[in-house]
This record gives C-alpha cells, structure tokens and sequence, in this order.
C-alpha cells in the first residue's frame, strides 16, 4: 500500500528461504521470478528496485525486482495473470472516486465543495466496481481457479473493504454523509468468523467439562478415602473377631 525502502531486500531473502527449501541440488539454488504487487496507483513508483550484492573477489550482481501496479491492469488482465485471489482490492478504486467526486477542501477555502461529476455518474462507476468483481469471481469459478467456497469469502472481503473504504472515508471528510448503497446485499459473515465462534464455543463448552471432571476427581478422592478408611475399620472388625472366636475355641 505504501513506499518501503527495504522491499528489495526483503524480496531477496523471501527468494533465498524459497530457494533453500526447494532445492534438488545442495550446489544449486534457484531463485523465483520475483515482483512486488502495489496495491497503490501511485506515480511516484519506480519500475523495478535493484539489491546490488558483492561476492568479493568473485564480482557483483545486481538483484532486480519488478513492481507491479495493480491498478494499472484491467480485471480481464488480472484474470488472465491469475490473481483472482486479489480481486477484493478492486475496491480500492472506490477511494479514487470518492476523493475525486469529494475533494478535500483547500485550506483557504473550508466550504468549497465541487463533485467531479453528478450522482447518476457516480452511481454508475459504483455499478462498474460492483459488475467487475462480480465478473471476474464468476469467470474464475466457472474455469474452475477458484471453488465456490473461495468464491464466497472473495465476496464477502470485498464487501468488507468496500465499507471500510466509506467509513474512513467519511471520518476523513468530516461533515459529508455518503448516502452510498451496499456494494452487495446480506449481511457479511466469513466463514473463518463462524470457524472461529465455532472454536470459542468449543473451548467454554470443553473448560466447563473440566471444571466438572475437576469436581468429580474431587469427589472420586473423598471415595476412595472413606472406602480405604472403612476398609481399615472393617480389618480391626474382622480381627476383632478373629481374636474372640479364638478365645471362645480355647474354652
């Protein structure tokens, strides 16, 4: 999302650790192809980063990383890269149009407010952002690169994004209540969420059957201690009784 100076060399050692872990050879290393993805349409943005490595006496190499705008490319060219996986983030172009369509203010001029262009045309590049994810989530599951379920939680973290997006936004730009409609109906829900409440319930439910082993343990304990006290009692019983027949005999 944002400029980080040390992504090359961060992308170098991701390389390594990928190519340690997939050798064949122990004298052979093969690094991927490496890029890294902005999410950011951002001008300022170099095409490639460079890592420059010495090997001393053996000479240098320069380690190129490529960077990809994502933005810049169209869903359709995204399909074909496939990077469905990242669709939801064509919800970002929702915060381009809303800082076009409701500038911020310059500071000698507080109340000056002048929409890029009407609500119908804003209404229909929503339907735009809407209608490409859609698209390319149905393209993608129909030739089988994503599941139904994948389908699903692609949905649904679009949506997410998408409010996020407007919430921040209006908090950014205190006093413009966007009256924008849902960018999908339903109420959204992932399917880690119920996992996870699923997970919560199990580990109370398990910490209460603990708590009445706990109990029962306690209980077993008492048992076994009167049992070991009455065996005791019923011993001295039976030779108490042993003693008095013996007498009894005697006479």
């Amino acid at each position: 999302m944002t400029r980080d100076e040390m992504i090359v060399l961060r992308v170098f050692e991701y390389g390594f650790l990928y190519a340690m872990a997939s050798r064949n050879d122990p004298r052979s290393l093969q690094f991927p192809e490496a890029a890294v993805i902005y999410l950011n349409r951002k001008n300022d943005l170099r095409k490639k980063d460079v890592l420059h490595i010495s090997f001393g006496s053996q000479g240098s190499f320069d380690f190129q990383v490529k960077s990809f705008i994502y933005l810049k490319h169209t869903v359709k060219e995204l399909d074909r890269m496939g990077m469905a996986i990242l669709i939801p983030f064509q919800a970002l172009r929702l915060r381009r149009l809303l800082e076009r369509q409701f500038p911020a203010p310059a500071s000698n001029q507080p109340n000056a407010r002048s929409p890029a262009f009407s609500s119908e045309e804003f209404s229909r590049l929503q339907d735009e952002i809407r209608h490409d994810i859609i698209e390319s989530i149905t393209t993608n599951l129909q030739t089988g690169s994503i599941t139904e379920d994948d389908a699903g939680q692609l949905l649904d973290l679009t949506s997410l994004l998408y409010e996020h997006i407007q919430t921040h936004f209006c908090e950014k730009r205190k006093g413009n209540a966007l009256d924008m409609k849902p960018l999908f109906p339903g109420t959204i829900e992932l399917p880690n969420d119920k996992y996870r409440f699923q997970i919560a319930e199990l580990k109370e439910e398990n910490a209460r059957y603990a708590d009445e082993n706990a109990k029962f343990a306690d209980e077993i304990i008492r048992y076994a201690k009167e049992n070991a006290k009455f065996a005791d009692e019923n011993a001295r019983l039976k030779a108490r009784i042993a003693e008095l027949e013996a007498r009894q005999g005697g006479h």
